[in-house]
This record gives C-alpha cells, sequence and structure tokens, in this order.
C-alpha cells in the first residue's frame, strides 16, 4: 500500500523494457538538440571571427582612437621594410650578434607594446640554411623565435655557423595587433579586430674557417 492509500504494483518486465527504451530515446533526441545548438554557434562564432577578422590583407581601414581613419597599403612599397645590421663575413663557430631595424605600416595603429586596448606583438623567426626556404609554415616549425625590443628594433643573439660556405640569415617578420573594440555582441563575447602583417628577410653570409 502506498503512502497516498493508493496500491502499486509492480511493472512486468516487458513495461520496464519500454520505461528504458523511452528513457533513452528522450536522451538521445536531447543530445542531437543540443548538438544542433553547439554547431550553431560554433558555425556563428567562426562566422564573426571570419568578418572581425583581417590577417594576411590589404585593411581598407583601421580604427584609431575612437575614429576610422583610412590607410590605403598601395602607397608603401612594403608593408614592413628593414635592414639587417649583421656582418656579411664571419668565422665558423663564432658567435655574433645582430640588429634587424624595421619600419612597420601598422605603427599607424600603435607604436607601443603595452597599449592594453591595442595589443601589438613583433616576433622575427629566424633559421641559417644554405638556401632559403619557399615554404612560410616549415620555416616557421624550425625557426628560433626572437621577441621585438621596441617598434623599431629586433637583436638577435647567439648566431653561429658549423661549417664554412654561404648561408643565409632566412625568417619572418611577423608584425601582429588585437584591437578592443570596446563592444560585445549579442551574446555578450567582447569583440576584437585582428590584423596581421609579415616581411620576409634573408640576408647573405659567407662563413670562412679560422
Amino acid at each position: 500500500m502506498a503512502a497516498n492509500g493508493v496500491s502499486q504494483r509492480p511493472l512486468p518486465a516487458s513495461e520496464k523494457s519500454n520505461l528504458g527504451q523511452n528513457r533513452k530515446a528522450r536522451q538521445y533526441k536531447n543530445l542531437q538538440m543540443l548538438n544542433k545548438k553547439f554547431l550553431l554557434l560554433l558555425f556563428f562564432s567562426a562566422f564573426q571571427f571570419a568578418i572581425l577578422s583581417c590577417r594576411n590583407e590589404k585593411v581598407d581601414s583601421i580604427l584609431k582612437e575612437g575614429k576610422k581613419r583610412t590607410v590605403k597599403l598601395a602607397e608603401f612599397k612594403k608593408r614592413i621594410e628593414y635592414k639587417i645590421d649583421f656582418p656579411d663575413t664571419v668565422y665558423v663557430n663564432q658567435t655574433y650578434n645582430g640588429v634587424i631595424k624595421y619600419k612597420s605600416v601598422l605603427d599607424t595603429i600603435t607604436t607601443s607594446f603595452d597599449d592594453k586596448k591595442k595589443n601589438r606583438y613583433v616576433i622575427f623567426y629566424l633559421t641559417i640554411v644554405n638556401k632559403p626556404d619557399p615554404d612560410y609554415i616549415h620555416l616557421k616549425k624550425v625557426a628560433k623565435m626572437y621577441g621585438a625590443n621596441n617598434n623599431r628594433e629586433i637583436h638577435i643573439y647567439d648566431i653561429k655557423f658549423p661549417n664554412s660556405g654561404t648561408y643565409y640569415i632566412d625568417g619572418i617578420i611577423n608584425d601582429y595587433v588585437v584591437i578592443d573594440l570596446d563592444k560585445k555582441d549579442k551574446e555578450g563575447f567582447e569583440l576584437v579586430r585582428e590584423i596581421e602583417n609579415e616581411e620576409r628577410v634573408t640576408h647573405k653570409v659567407y662563413v670562412l674557417d679560422k
């Protein structure tokens, strides 16, 4: 006898089986709905990221100090101008240092590396090779990385050549800015804009025996 005065009979095995199957069906249906919601959210997030991002493309306009300022990159001969201060002739197994002096179009956004609203990072990917590598992806995987000292200089150091012959300092300057737009989307996510600028760097070096 149940507490409310109504007797309860035990469920037959067939009914228990049906209940279990119905429960599994509902769980499966709920899981499908969750997966659909997740895929939709992922799609819209990717779509939003694609719109807000500007990576390796010509930038028609940038935001600066809350105003819209147009920059025509076609006016620049190079996105990043550079000069390497490093010896042309060195000796085997000697350690050398150098400086890459550069000027980037992204200086028009910020020249500071401490701006919290316009975060800027400059990295030089360096390799020592007998022949420049046309594969950017492979170069970055095997390269040694040096962070910029400021918006004008990148110091490279502890560079050594194990054998005599002709070598190249082969690398990439990567200039990357993330701009906080001070806005949120309908779902409450902070909106940012990304701008990336790269320049290939090569410098021939003759290595002599002592």
